[in-house]
């Protein structure tokens, strides 16, 4: 699981729906009453679904939605 530990770091990250990016990590939210308030915001790299991408955008996801999510960068 993403905890606080990955803030700041690029990761490679599979998501739940193909999507594939690498991104970095701004907040891990490690919320402890409901799953649905635990996620990341992070700043996307580069992605294969580039139509999703808007400039001088943050993202969120719930981690629920991640599957992988390997560091690129230290």
């Amino acid at each position: 699981m993403l905890t606080r530990e990955y803030q700041d770091k690029r990761l490679h990250i599979e998501f739940a729906d193909g999507e594939i990016a690498d991104i970095t990590v701004l907040v891990v939210s490690e919320c402890d009453e409901h799953e649905d308030c635990r996620g990341i915001t992070y700043d996307v790299i580069s992605t294969n679904r580039p139509e999703k991408l808007r400039p001088g955008s943050a993202y969120w996801t719930e981690m629920a939605n991640i599957r992988d999510f390997p560091v690129i960068e230290e």
